[in-house]
């Protein structure tokens, strides 16, 4: 396993020691289209323009897929005039991508490839020529496409990143493309989720122990906010606090919510997102269970549990 993996990252390492020129420019042509990028190949390298494609549109650059042998077939009604078509082929011979040059070519269409021999028909036809050419394959026979696609799925995996950092892709902009599992549930806004309404507990300062004990204990929280009467939240009350001063003093029934409280808690505005909470929860200045959700002059909107965020 050692060697395939050394002859693979040979072919990465000596295109990097003299990578063609030209790169920039191509960056540049795909980051100007308005139209879905085009991404040909056939067999292992049609899987390669798969993956590719997806890099791109996962990246905020639209791309699609087009198997070369289908295009011959019908498909080639989904390349539009003067798109961006990126051909992928190792022998640069690939006879279904040779056999449709002449009606890519006559959509107006710019040829990018990413080919593997600089001498051979698609390297000769292209536009822009990516030179992808590897010293040897890294199986044991040198004939299985192994650093070749390995290679190429690198190139074209530079060329998607390149393009995104160039129309300014940003974090935001690549969750909105992952609605699921974890990468889509970080985009949640908070409001979705918090406690409000009726489920939100919260007194005023001057609340007795036995009142706030009550509404503590109605919302199934552990906490309660403690907020002014203009609704701005002030302090917050959670179930240690309450414990640390019934072992400090004895006469309790005493305290209030304002002698309770934690001054100037931890909180997130109303347009944070579940990705923002992780973010405070993992490196925020203390650790926090409750979080207060506040809008933007102080008033309390809503109340966050950590478990709301995490076992979601």
């Amino acid at each position: 396993m050692h060697e395939v993996i050394a002859a693979e990252r040979d072919a990465l390492s000596a295109f990097l020691a003299a990578p063609p020129p030209g790169l920039d420019r191509m960056v540049a042509l795909i980051a100007g289209q308005d139209r879905p990028i085009t991404c040909l190949g056939m067999g292992k390298s049609g899987l390669v323009a798969a993956k590719i494609a997806a890099t791109f549109s996962s990246l905020g650059t639209p791309a699609f897929c087009l198997n070369a042998g289908e295009a011959a077939h019908g498909d080639l009604g989904a390349v539009q005039r003067d798109n961006v078509v990126i051909l992928f082929s190792n022998s640069g011979t690939t006879e279904e991508i040779v056999r449709i040059l002449p009606l890519l070519k006559a959509r107006g269409c710019v040829l990018i490839g990413i080919i593997g021999r600089t001498d051979s028909p698609l390297a000769r036809a292209v536009d822009h020529l990516i030179p992808a050419e590897i010293a040897r394959e890294a199986d044991h026979i040198g004939m299985a496409p192994t650093a070749s696609t390995t290679l190429h799925m690198a190139i074209g995996d530079a060329l998607a990143v390149a393009v995104a950092r160039a129309r300014g892709i940003t974090a935001r902009d690549f969750l909105m493309h992952h609605p699921a599992g974890l990468l889509g549930r970080r985009m949640i806004p908070v409001r979705s989720v918090m406690r409000a309404g009726a489920d939100l507990p919260f007194v005023l300062p001057s609340a007795s122990l036995a009142e706030l004990l009550s509404v503590m204990s109605a919302r199934r929280l552990g906490a309660a906010a403690v907020i002014d009467h203009g609704r701005r939240l002030i302090g917050i009350v959670v179930d240690g606090d309450i414990r640390r001063h019934i072992q400090a003093r004895r006469d309790v029934y005493a305290l209030t919510a304002g002698e309770v409280m934690t001054r100037d808690p931890v909180t997130v505005g109303e347009d944070a997102t579940i990705g923002d909470v992780l973010t405070l929860l993992r490196d925020g200045p203390r650790r926090v269970s409750v979080l207060p959700v506040v809008a933007v002059d102080g008033a309390l909107v809503g109340m966050l549990h950590a478990n709301d965020v995490l076992n979601g």
